[in-house]
């Protein structure tokens, strides 16, 4: 079932589409298209760069403060390929 949802007086409502009507037609051709962010869809370029960046900086620290006292146990972070959809979802 195609539904909307408004934000009308402080709260979310759900409103059917009739999936025949053009808005209906609209919405699915949406969904079906780059346009629609869904599961499958990549994660955004700033969102990842921000990811890594985070991730950069925290086993950098962690290789520093290891350097610093060897006697510390470093836990890196280890980098995949995907691992910023598995945040961005």
């Amino acid at each position: 079932m195609l539904s909307d949802f408004v934000f009308e007086s402080g709260c979310l409502t759900r409103v059917p589409i009739d999936r025949d009507s053009p808005e209906g037609r609209r919405a699915i051709a949406r969904f079906h298209s780059d346009a629609e962010a869904t599961m499958k869809g990549g994660v955004p370029r700033w969102f990842r760069r921000i990811f890594k960046r985070r991730q950069r900086n925290i086993n950098a620290h962690e290789f520093l403060r290891w350097l610093a006292d060897p006697g510390y146990d470093p836990v890196m972070n280890v980098r995949h390929r995907s691992s910023a959809k598995w945040a961005w979802w």
